[in-house]
């Protein structure tokens, strides 16, 4: 694959976090106004997609590590990476994002979705998988 002008950090991150441009443009936000914990609606008004959407991709990049519940609102939220390896990351994403947007837009959509997913549910672990409940 080619890296499209990214580095492996960006695109490392990209592979993990980001399967979307609208996840993407979410994460941005947040990242780029950390003066104030973000709700579905105002993410929504901000970047003209729907509450539900907005909040779906907000509970994603939370379950990912990369927001965190703030105290005011349990749906507000703000950026908060639990790694710092995804502050750096994220940092050099949104340069690259600005720079080269074609090149990470064209990095998303070129995965194959279906693998990485599959891959990675390969390690969710399912709660009484095998008994239908008895046991």
């Amino acid at each position: 694959m080619t890296d499209a002008g990214l580095s492996p950090r960006v695109q490392r991150f990209l592979t993990t976090h980001i399967e979307s441009i609208e996840k993407l443009e979410v994460l941005l936000l947040l990242r780029a106004r950390t003066d104030r914990a973000w709700t579905a609606s105002a993410v929504a008004l901000e970047l003209r997609i729907t509450e539900a959407s907005a909040a779906r991709r907000m509970a994603e990049l939370k379950t990912g590590g990369l927001l965190l519940q703030d105290g005011v609102g349990e749906d507000a939220f703000r950026f908060s990476p639990d790694r710092s390896d995804d502050v750096q990351a994220t940092a050099e994403l949104a340069s690259a994002y600005a720079a080269r947007r074609v090149s990470v837009i064209s990095f998303i959509f070129s995965r194959p979705m279906d693998r990485v997913r599959g891959f990675a549910d390969a390690f969710v672990f399912k709660k009484d998988k095998d008994g239908d409940g008895h046991g």
